[in-house]
């Protein structure tokens, strides 16, 4: 047994039992744990919460002296915050009354290893007993069995994802880490939380490092109000997750195929239809702050629309991917990278859309529509037989380019190309992006088209599939 492992133990041991703090004392004990093989496979850590909820966990590592923490918890009380604790077992056996407090306030309490150890010098053995001593203190002190872990800095490691597993806990890292250490002002701090703020963010503060926490708490809270998000606790976004550990995840099953000179595209520039319906599709991707107003506008007026989605952003933010289903709209796939097709070799092409399949499906927990749409609509023969070849059911392009990405053409020159332009079975095509005229050009819109009698389809119902 290591010196380190050796010492840990005593070191609880006696402030468990209330033993003498005397080095023969704690040396007749000689405690040992066993160190079970690393036999259970990890899960990867959770950095943010897939929850289409507009819910973000607010928690703090650490936990500073009396005075501090009665004013954050009297802060936490006055705004009506629930928040998590992540809390190192040696402060929890050495001022139970603090952690108790905790409690009391309505927040809980996790696991901050024993220590409050940073994660890379430690191997597997040394993350274990870190993270089973500190389970062992919050167990018998305040009888709270442990569901995550996180090390001092929130950074991790495989040793300590593997230790975690062991004992049926997961690491949580953060999504927004002001590194409030750095001693900024509560003005800072808020400012850089509000400039990450998304559905199922986990931020991490500091109890002991920057007494600026309790008044940037303050305008944390402001801010999350007026963006209409709540902060609670970690425990209660993670119930509100949509994601299921269980769940086989169904994806079209694109694959590379090479053999694609036989293959017979199916492209949809425009839909024949003696009806007066359009469809209304959107490009790219975006923030929650601006897809969140875009679908309240397709709401509004009662709109379904299709959405063509880049894989990169969709992994980077996937709750809002599925927010998009949960809103009644379609999901498809406007690849992973972004890049204009006709420029890319048959191999990468492929590797893209199987890639963007995956990714997307992975954040819907379901297969996305089988459709495809390229990068700036461009498209030839060759990389269309390249696209029909992984298994790709259409290729949706559009007869109306609205340009709205374009910030130095007016609203109304956007206006006017769509609504100058529509035509039964026209596909507009729009964008989500964030520089963009969309929130404000995309009203006007649909009131003249719905003014002239046309309804909205989506790709699907126009498709019949």
């Amino acid at each position: 047994m290591k010196r380190y492992i050796f010492w840990s133990l005593c070191l609880v041991l006696v402030i468990i039992t209330g033993c003498s703090n005397k080095a023969e004392e704690a040396e007749a004990v000689k405690p040992e744990i066993e160190i079970p093989p690393n036999e259970i496979e990890s899960e990867e850590s959770i950095s943010k919460i897939m929850t289409t909820d507009k819910k973000i966990a607010l928690t703090f590592n650490g936990m500073a002296d009396e005075e501090t923490m009665t004013s954050l918890l009297e802060r936490l009380n006055q705004l009506q915050i629930h928040a998590t604790f992540f809390v190192q077992g040696v402060k929890i056996a050495e001022e139970p009354e603090i952690a108790e407090m905790i409690l009391e306030n309505g927040h809980t309490i996790q696991n901050n290893t024993l220590n409050h150890i940073l994660v890379e010098p430690i191997d597997y053995e040394e993350a274990y007993t870190e993270l089973y001593l500190t389970n062992k203190v919050i167990q018998e002190n305040l009888d709270i069995t442990p569901q995550f872990a996180r090390s001092r800095s929130g950074d991790t490691s495989p040793f300590f994802e593997s230790a975690a597993a062991q004992l049926d806990m997961q690491v949580v890292t953060n999504t927004i880490n002001p590194r409030d250490g750095d001693m900024q002002s509560a003005e800072e701090i808020a400012e850089y939380v509000r400039g990450f703020m998304n559905r199922g963010a986990i931020i991490q503060l500091n109890t002991y490092l920057n007494p600026e926490i309790i008044d940037a708490v303050s305008l944390i809270k402001k801010d999350a109000e007026e963006a209409g998000y709540e902060l609670t606790t970690l425990e209660a976004v993670v119930e509100s997750a949509y994601t299921n550990p269980n769940k086989e995840i169904e994806t079209n099953k694109l694959a590379v195929n090479q053999d694609y000179d036989q293959a017979s595209p199916q492209v949809i520039e425009k839909f024949q239809t003696d009806e007066q319906e359009v469809v209304l599709t959107f490009d790219d991707w975006a923030s929650d702050e601006t897809l969140s107003i875009i679908l309240d506008i397709l709401d509004d007026y009662q709109i379904k629309a299709t959405f063509f989605v880049i894989g990169k952003g969709v992994e980077a933010n996937p709750q809002l991917a599925r927010l998009i289903i949960d809103r009644g709209h379609e999901v498809a796939s406007h690849s992973y990278n972004h890049l204009v097709v006709t420029e890319m070799n048959s191999l990468e092409l492929q590797e893209d859309l199987v890639k963007a399949d995956q990714v997307i499906s992975n954040a819907l927990q379901e297969k996305p529509k089988n459709y495809f749409r390229p990068a700036q609509g461009l498209l030839d023969d060759s990389s269309a037989n390249t696209i029909a070849a992984t298994g790709i059911d259409y290729i949706v392009l559009y007869d109306i380019a609205s340009l709205d990405w374009d910030l130095n053409r007016s609203e109304d020159e956007i206006y006017k190309r769509v609504v100058d332009n529509v035509e039964s079975g026209s596909i507009i095509g729009m964008h989500i992006s964030d520089e963009s005229h969309t929130i404000r050009v995309l009203p006007r819109i649909i009131e003249n088209i719905l003014m002239r009698g046309y309804t909205f389809k989506t790709v699907s119902e126009m498709i019949g599939d």
